[in-house]
């Protein structure tokens, strides 16, 4: 860090007030415009919001006794629950939103806004090692307003918790590097082990914090007892999350072997391009060529305080983590988020430099001005991607649906309708089925292979009366090329059930989804079983739930 002297403290102190209160304001923007009202877009979202809810329900009920149960009864009527398939961290941090505010994606959101809070803030923080206070505030507001940050940090998704807690880590770091303090020691062993429990992909920015301290401190850190107590320290509180992910993760580690879907495989120089192709539309052509500029400015020492070992870190934190993003066959831009952060910094030293030519003193002022700019220009530009129509869906298929019976649901966003059922719907009476998971064997998604069950039209409308269905919420023409979808679909426009009512799905991106059809079943509703099986080909076991926890 550049630490003040007794005299300049104050004007530091006002400084990081000014600082803080400007990027809060950022984020009250983004937060701002960010869907709120269930309009999920990126089918992993609702199921974080879900997860934390299911974490909130564990604390208040204690279900010491049977936690598998448990977790299976819970399944079994919010089928959307993915908590052990992604680290915990985000789920146990929002277990006590929930707790205290409601179930809402308003509070969830509010969670991943929290965690943009602390990314500027860490942001801001870190780039005081190099820049002056408004210089550094000119790279937390950049940050903030690159267009693939703004986007994950509008949606509720794992990408920017993880990567609040990663920066912090790199804080702490640079400030044992340079001031050999103990605390910041375990401060960034901490930070850096929460990052992973948010976002295991976090692991590729371990060389380069490592590196740094090595290049900063010299071999003789490695004889000091505190650093190894430390590291020791992190590698047994990284086994469970080891556990957790040889347990439940095959299908992360899938798509680091191989997926059949990739948009560019390793093999090939499309699959090592692929990152530097998306990064102008992940950062803007113009801050792509800042961040250029402030490369080569780092290097030639023309701007900020750069020390070789923290040099060191940014470059090897960008390379490594492209190599590894690379290396992977599931390539998508939201992974490479890590990337921006060395680049923001880059970004703001250019501009502190190009300001500095034409402004003189006030060239920091006026780049920390470009930074807000920017995020003035991507809220202003880039809308964020949402699609309506669920949350009412959930809440016309509450009204038809009697008491104690079950909602079968048909569709790509089954995320949406059922965290919906759960927290605008009023109905915990109510139990959802999905369809995929009735006449269907799908891991993971589709793309990876799906079995269909060889059901007639008369044995798909018993099924459905047997699970004591009362409720069919159905996205029209979904999967309807496979053969058991197709029966489903024309058991629902048979005399079995009658049409309720037609709900248009409305988005500001391209989707598949245009409307989705209430129906309610034809006769008597019969009662819903005791337990309901549900295959999960994703760990490659099947569950029972109980029914009426």
């Amino acid at each position: 860090m550049m630490y003040a002297t007794p005299s300049a403290a104050p004007v530091y102190a006002t400084h990081n007030i000014i600082a803080v209160l400007a990027i809060a304001l950022a984020v009250a923007v983004l937060f701002a415009t960010s869907p709120l009202d269930g309009a999920f877009w990126w089918s992993d979202a609702p199921r974080h919001g879900l997860n934390g809810i299911f974490v909130k329900d564990v604390l208040v009920e204690r279900p010491l006794a049977d936690p598998k149960g448990f977790a299976f009864g819970w399944y079994a009527q919010y089928p959307a629950l993915t908590i052990l398939f992604y680290p915990p961290l985000f789920y146990a941090v929002s277990a006590p939103a929930f707790l205290l505010f409601g179930e809402s994606h308003v509070v969830a959101q509010a969670m991943v806004a929290l965690h943009l809070l602390g990314l500027g803030v860490g942001m801001y923080a870190l780039a005081l090692a190099w820049l002056p206070p408004i210089g550094a505030l000119a790279a937390a507001l950049v940050l903030l307003g690159l267009p693939e940050i703004a986007l994950w940090g509008r949606q509720l998704m794992l990408e920017i918790p993880a990567l609040c807690w990663l920066v912090w880590a790199a804080v702490f770091a640079t400030r044992h590097a340079r001031g050999g303090g103990t605390a910041a020691l375990w401060l960034a062993a901490a930070f850096l082990l929460a990052a992973l429990y948010t976002k295991v992909s976090m692991v590729f920015a371990i060389p380069a914090l490592a590196l740094m301290l090595l290049r900063s401190r010299g071999v003789a850190m490695l004889a000091e007892r505190r650093v190894w107590l430390a590291a020791l320290a992190f590698v047994v509180g990284l086994l469970p999350l080891v556990a957790l992910t040889l347990q439940f993760g095959q299908a992360n580690v899938q798509s680091v072997v191989a997926i059949a879907d990739t948009a560019a495989s390793r093999r090939t120089l499309a699959g090592w391009i692929w990152y530097a192709r998306e990064l102008p539309g992940m950062l803007g052509w113009l801050p792509l060529a800042l961040s250029a500029l402030g490369l080569g400015l780092m290097f030639g020492r023309r701007e900020g305080t750069w020390r070789p070992g923290e040099r060191l870190m940014l470059v090897v934190w960008v390379v490594v983590s492209y190599l590894a993003l690379s290396f992977i066959e599931l390539k998508e831009a939201r992974h490479g988020v890590i990337l921006l952060v060395p680049m923001a910094i880059w970004i703001a030293a250019a501009l502190v430099w190009l300001a500095g030519k034409v402004a003189g003193a006030r060239g920091p002022a006026v780049a920390a001005a470009a930074g807000a700019a920017l995020i003035a220009v991507t809220v202003a530009v880039h809308a964020v991607p949402r699609v309506d129509g669920y949350e009412e869906a959930a809440r016309r298929a509450a009204a038809v649906a009697p008491r104690d019976s079950v909602v079968l649901f048909s569709g790509k966003r089954d995320g949406s309708f059922v965290f919906s059922m759960r927290t605008v719907a009023e109905r915990p009476d109510l139990y959802t089925v999905r369809a995929d998971k009735l006449l269907l064997t799908v891991a993971v998604r589709r793309e990876l292979g799906v079995g269909q069950r060889d059901d007639t039209e008369e044995e798909i409308l018993a099924r459905i009366r047997d699970l004591g269905v009362s409720v069919v919420v159905a996205q029209r023409d979904f999967w309807t090329d496979l053969a058991a979808m197709a029966r489903l679909q024309r058991v629902l426009d048979g005399p079995g059930f009658e049409e309720v009512a037609r709900i248009p799905v409305r988005a500001n991106v391209p989707v598949e989804d245009e409307e989705l059809r209430l129906y309610r079943i034809v006769g008597e509703v019969r009662p819903r079983p005791v337990t309901i099986t549900i295959d999960l080909p994703i760990i490659g076991r099947q569950i029972e739930g109980a029914v009426g926890r």
